[in-house]
């Protein structure tokens, strides 16, 4: 997901019905210039250079969406596999990976590691960040660690006696607060009402992520 905003100019998009290196292109009615889908940089026209800049999004199951979000509001649109298509991700977790970071060195996390370990502490573009991962629901999150001048480090624990949705938790070193692992929400403790900023990430078919970023780090590969 991108925003459409470059330069102080609104755009507005279109399928241009091409593909390069396999992923389809984009074009946007102001300019013509063409975008590639995965990246979200023109690579031909005006805007050549130019990069949309990445919004925080979510592949998860229908489910555990509407737990996650009970208002939430639905654009209709082609049903494909049933009222919001089929999740398939959790049977080819060995394929993908969930990638964070800017430029041409991004980062990818593959899911197989994060099978194992669903939480890591990491720094991405020298950022600290903290990577959580729901193995029922195949879905993973980037949070920022770094709250007001706090840089905090957690530690997955087990559900409260009195949590009867059986959240998934952790908790910080520095306060000793208790955290939703997957919306980044203080429950308990000093930070209690505060929130870990969410940050952009995608999923991407490993080989193909290699592709594009040939310099980019690999987080759990063999």
């Amino acid at each position: 997901m991108y925003g459409r905003e470059v330069d102080g100019e609104i755009l507005t998009f279109g399928h241009e019905g091409v593909l390069y290196r396999d992923s389809f292109m984009m074009y946007d009615h102001e300019s013509d210039s063409l975008w590639l889908h995965v990246t979200g940089e023109a690579l031909q026209g005006p805007k050549l250079g130019k990069q949309l800049k990445f919004l925080p999004a979510q592949v998860m199951p229908w489910k555990a969406w509407k737990i996650l979000n009970p208002h939430t509001k639905v654009l209709l649109g082609k049903k494909v596999g049933g009222f919001m298509g089929t999740h398939q991700l959790k049977d080819k977790l060995s394929s993908f990976g969930l990638a964070i970071g800017s430029g041409r060195t991004p980062t990818l996390f593959r899911y197989e590691l994060l099978q194992r370990v669903p939480l890591l502490n990491e720094r991405v573009d020298t950022k600290p960040v903290v990577l959580t991962f729901d193995k029922e629901n195949a879905y993973a999150v980037f949070f920022s660690s770094k709250l007001g001048s706090k840089v905090l480090h957690f530690d997955a624990i087990s559900n409260l006696k009195e949590d009867s949705e059986k959240r998934l938790l952790m908790r910080d070193s520095e306060t000793g607060s208790t955290w939703l692992r997957m919306t980044g929400e203080c429950l308990s403790g000093p930070m209690k009402g505060q929130s870990l900023e969410r940050l952009p990430a995608t999923s991407w078919l490993g080989k193909r992520w290699k592709g594009f970023y040939p310099d980019g780090r690999i987080v759990g590969l063999e």
